[in-house]
């Protein structure tokens, strides 16, 4: 199976001061040890440290020594792969029961029970509780664990008796263990949950402050929980007003450093000879007005998230010290010489397209491909008209709230001619017209349509348009490609060979031609 455990930090998971008591309390009082293990072969020793030690077991794991010979032999490596593949037998989806809890005989005689650890309904890994041998065992499995001691270790021994203890456990003891690994698989999933606290919502079209049920939006959805985890850096991009600072706010939501500052700067709003200083910072004197030393967005931002809107227009000087900033997280205050250290991501966002500003030597090419590690789109609202009614009735019941209106309702033929017009100024400005809707309407309970501006008053059942003002001929043939090998691909379900056909390209230039526009990031099925 394909496991889904590198977005979850275990590390963090296994300090959590209740999770280490008990670990700490079972090895204490009974000698054993706790893991976690992932799908991916991942083994988290999650028992602090208690000191010197007369467990066989532990030994055996830190040492990570072979015992016995080729056949007979055994290490804590090939005692992983085993915990590993028993984790892998069990359904990668939550059935409606959990199975219960497998307990491993493995060479060269130690026990281990495995409880699955299920959150959001898939398989995240197992709680191992290991180093024991139940007493009605003990002859044959201490005697087969004895037989594969190191050497040092049987000389030091009397009668092939071992200083080392090793744990026997009874089966109350057993079942006793089970019963507290339940309780820590479900502290465990809801110490997951706390990590990841915002998920899609199918039933409610909710995710992380936005909405949307429409597929571009899902997958958006989707890509967001991907990236967030990681400390990559992002570029958002997305016409105005679709609502790229609410999808930074998300992925810093979502991240680890979501306790840490979330900080937005719009690089097209602040004067090219002040956005230096409100980026990087001053010091006392460095320029007319600098009366006293300043941090930048940067410093405020350490340790968090900072997102850089419309970083199109950021200035090409500038460009070199951010992308500095970027490969070392270091930075120098303006008229400073002092070389300071930051741990910030950087979010960028942008309504233009920075591949054409690249090849007019507008926007460093080094730069770009630095801030587009990920790289996440959003689609008009006109592409995506299911949740024009989704976000309708929410800025309804938003805006009465805030101006004191009653409860109020959109009209079907209101309905109707939000869902006929485009929306250039996308969700901002379905959120502005509706405010105006509901003030327009005065008391009246339903909002019908002859409240709707002129322009929404007017227009007509859209016919699919592709608006190429203002680019290129080469540009626009560019775009117009893209669009075409796009829609070809989902057209028939990204079948390569009956794309080409249909598009009257041979097979190969369309492959090259989907890497050159990385269509493959639009496969739902990735």
């Amino acid at each position: 199976m394909t496991g889904s455990s590198s977005i979850v930090d275990w590390n963090a998971l296994s300090l959590n001061e209740g999770i280490r008591l008990v670990a700490g309390a079972l090895r204490k009082s009974l000698g054993v040890r706790l893991f976690v293990v992932t799908p991916d072969g991942a083994t988290i020793d999650i028992s602090p440290p208690t000191g010197e030690s007369d467990s066989l077991f532990d030994y055996f794991v830190d040492s990570d020594a072979r015992w016995g010979d080729d056949e007979a032999g055994a290490s804590m490596a090939s005692t992983r792969s085993q915990w590993t593949a028993s984790l892998n037998e069990w359904p990668e989806s939550r059935p409606d029961e959990s199975p219960e809890p497998t307990t491993l005989e493995t060479r060269p005689g130690f026990s281990a029970h495995l409880s699955p650890i299920y959150h959001r309904q898939k398989l995240r890994g197992a709680l191992v509780v290991a180093g024991f041998v139940p007493v009605e065992q003990a002859v044959q499995k201490v005697e087969s664990i004895r037989s594969v001691l190191p050497h040092h270790l049987q000389e030091s021994s009397e009668d092939g008796a071992t200083k080392l203890q090793i744990i026997q456990l009874s089966d109350e003891d057993c079942r006793w263990i089970d019963r507290l690994a339940a309780v820590m698989v479900e502290k465990l999933a809801d110490l997951l949950e706390a990590q990841f606290p915002s998920r899609i919502d199918e039933s409610t079209q909710r995710f992380a402050g936005m909405l949307g049920k429409s597929k571009p939006m899902k997958e958006l959805f989707r890509q967001i929980e991907k990236v967030a985890p990681s400390n990559s850096s992002v570029l958002i991009t997305g016409e105005n007003g679709t609502g790229k600072e609410l999808v930074a706010r998300a992925i810093h939501r979502l991240s680890p450093r979501r306790d840490k500052p979330f900080l937005a700067v719009n690089c097209a709003a602040i004067p090219g000879e002040l956005i230096t200083s409100e980026l990087f910072g001053h010091v006392k004197g460095s320029f007319s007005g600098a009366h006293e030393d300043r941090r930048g967005f940067f410093e405020a931002a350490d340790g968090g998230t900072l997102l850089l809107d419309e970083i199109g227009d950021m200035e090409h000087s500038l460009q070199a010290k951010l992308l500095r900033v970027l490969q070392e997280g270091r930075l120098v205050r303006v008229g400073d010489t002092a070389v300071r250290t930051v741990d910030v991501r950087v979010l960028c966002a942008t309504n233009t397209d920075l591949e054409a500003l690249v090849r007019r030597d507008k926007f460093r090419r080094d730069l770009y491909f630095r801030i587009r590690v990920m790289k996440l789109s959003i689609a008009p609202l006109r592409e995506r008209r299911e949740d024009i009614e989704l976000l309708a009735d929410h800025f309804v019941a938003r805006a009465a709230r805030r101006n004191a209106r009653g409860q109020k309702e959109l009209s079907e033929a209101c309905l109707r001619q939000l869902n006929h017009y485009d929306w250039p100024g996308n969700v901002r400005e379905l959120e502005n017209e509706i405010e105006r809707l509901v003030i327009m309407s005065g008391d009246e309970e339903a909002i019908d349509a002859k409240w709707l501006s002129r322009r929404l008053r007017d227009a007509e059942e859209p016919e699919p348009t592709f608006d190429l003002d203002g680019y290129e001929l080469p540009e626009a043939i560019e775009i117009l490609e893209r669009k075409m090998i796009l829609e070809g691909l989902q057209r028939t379900g990204w079948n390569k060979t009956q794309t080409a056909r249909q598009l009257g390209v041979s097979r190969r230039n369309l492959i090259r031609k989907v890497a050159r526009y990385e269509l493959e990031d639009h496969r739902e099925d990735n």
